[in-house]
C-alpha cells in the first residue's frame, strides 16, 4: 500500500510474536465522481507527485494534530490502527483479533499497554506471568527493547507518507466527500494515496491492493487523551522481573 510503511512496521514488529487472527472490521472506501460544481482547487493537481506529497506533509505539520484510523493487511493478517497525533506526541492502538496494544508518546517518553491476550499470545505461559505483573498498567522503557521499539515509528509522519516506489498521478475523484487526486505507488501496484485538491492539501486516505484502508481526519483538533499517565499506572519494563 502506498506510503503505509510506518503502519506495516508496527504490524510486522508484533505479528511474529503474537500469531493472532485477523481483525474482522473492514473500512470501506466512499468514492464518487468529482462534482462538476467543485470548489476552487488548491493547485496540487498541477504539481508533480513528489511535490504533492511534500505539500501533504507540510499541511499536516501546519495542522499539527490529526487522526489516523483504518486497517492494514500484511501477509493475510489484518491489523486495526487507531492513532491520534499532536506533533511528536501521539496515542493510539493496534488490534489483531482479540489482542490489542495501546501506544503513547508524550513529552519525549514512550509507553505501551498491551492487553492480556497480547501478552499470552506473544509469549505463552511466560506471557501470562508478564500480564499479571503488568496488571493493566502502562509499560515504560519498551522503546529501548528492539522487539518493541519499531512499533513507535507509527507516529513518524515522514515515514507515514513515504512511498515504496516511484509515484504517478492517478484519478481525480472524491473520498468521504472531499475532492482528491490519487497518487499511485509503483513499488506496490494497486496502492494509492489520496490527497485533497481543495482547501489544505491533506492526505485523506490510503488504499492498498491488499484491501488496506487508512483514513486521515480531525485535522487541527485538540486531543485531550494525549497526556502522560499517572505514576501509579506505569511499570518499568526492565523491572518486571523483580
Amino acid at each position: 500500500m502506498a506510503t503505509k510503511a510506518a503502519f506495516v512496521a508496527l504490524a510486522v514488529a508484533v505479528l511474529p510474536l503474537a500469531g493472532c487472527g485477523s481483525n474482522d472490521t473492514d473500512s470501506a472506501q466512499t468514492s464518487a465522481p468529482a462534482a462538476s460544481s467543485a470548489p476552487a482547487g488548491n493547485g496540487v493537481t498541477a504539481l508533480s507527485p513528489d511535490e504533492i506529497v511534500t505539500k501533504a506533509k507540510a499541511a499536516l505539520a501546519t495542522a499539527k494534530s490529526f487522526h489516523v484510523k483504518g486497517d492494514v493487511a500484511e501477509d493475510g493478517q489484518k491489523t486495526g490502527i487507531d492513532l491520534k497525533l499532536n506533533g511528536d506526541d501521539f496515542i493510539g492502538a493496534m488490534t489483531m483479533g482479540t489482542a490489542k496494544v495501546e501506544l503513547l508518546a508524550v513529552g519525549g517518553k514512550k509507553y505501551m499497554r498491551p492487553n492480556d491476550e497480547f501478552w499470552t499470545t506473544a509469549a505463552g505461559a511466560q506471557g501470562k506471568t508478564v500480564a499479571q505483573l503488568v496488571n493493566g498498567r502502562w509499560v515504560a522503557g519498551a522503546d529501548s527493547d528492539q522487539s518493541f521499539a519499531d512499533m513507535f515509528s507509527i507516529g513518524n509522519v515522514n515515514e507515514m507518507l513515504k512511498p515504496t516506489g516511484a509515484l504517478s498521478k492517478g484519478d481525480e475523484t472524491q473520498i468521504n466527500g472531499v475532492p482528491v487526486i490519487g497518487l499511485n505507488d509503483a513499488g506496490e501496484p494497486g496502492s494509492v494515496l489520496y490527497v485533497a485538491t481543495t482547501g489544505e492539501p491533506f492526505p485523506i486516505q490510503m488504499l492498498g491492493a491488499d484491501k488496506s484502508t487508512v483514513d486521515f481526519t480531525e485535522f487541527g483538533e485538540t486531543f485531550t487523551d494525549i497526556k502522560a499517565p499517572a505514576t501509579k499506572d506505569v511499570v518499568d519494563l526492565g523491572k518486571l522481573g523483580g
